[in-house]
């Protein structure tokens, strides 16, 4: 049962560092540092889902 409860946590955070990736794109649009680090959340958010979905 403890396994459920933590691939359910890996998903909400991979759905909320989504978000912040999404904001930070959006708000640095000339700016490289922010693409890259919207990108960086964006990879770390799928490695977290893609964890949630393992431990299902």
């Amino acid at each position: 049962m403890t396994g459920s409860y933590a691939a359910a946590g890996l998903l909400f955070l991979g759905l909320f560092l989504l978000g912040g990736a999404f904001s930070l794109f959006r708000q640095g649009d000339g700016n490289a540092n922010m693409r890259v680090m919207s990108i960086l959340l964006v990879l770390c958010a799928g490695m977290a889902i893609a964890g949630g979905v393992v431990r299902w």
